[in-house]
């Protein structure tokens, strides 16, 4: 039995990917840090994470769809995603089929993350 959760962080910003990475660590939480998210479903099948938390725009690549890449997925679609953005007006996509579990705008406080991270692990 898995007691650890593993928890997959994609941001194509370095600095964003080190925050998360950051606020997230003083839990025995196994990260897997990508900064691209070209692989980023290959990554996931892999991984088999326990959450997933995406920014939106990813290098080439939009987060929105790879969520619904991992909600039509039969053997992807219970893992929670919390997707991020800076770009405002984006919460509405919660609304959707494919859409997150859940949405971090930024700037976020350190509580924020957690408060989501926590609740969406739960569940």
């Amino acid at each position: 039995m898995q007691l650890t959760k593993k928890i997959l962080i994609i941001d194509d910003d370095q600095e964003i990917l080190h925050a998360l990475q950051t606020v997230l660590d003083f839990v025995d939480w196994d990260l897997k840090v990508f900064a691209s998210g070209k692989s980023a479903l290959d990554e996931i099948r892999r991984e088999k994470p326990d959450l997933v938390l995406m920014d939106i725009i990813l290098d080439g690549v939009d987060g929105r769809q790879i969520c619904r890449a991992i909600k039509e997925d039969s053997a992807l679609q219970h893992i929670p995603v919390i997707l991020i953005s800076g770009v405002t007006g984006q919460e509405q996509i919660n609304h959707q089929d494919f859409g997150p579990d859940d949405f971090l705008s930024k700037p976020f406080t350190a509580g924020d993350l957690i408060d989501k991270v926590y609740f969406q692990l739960a569940s």
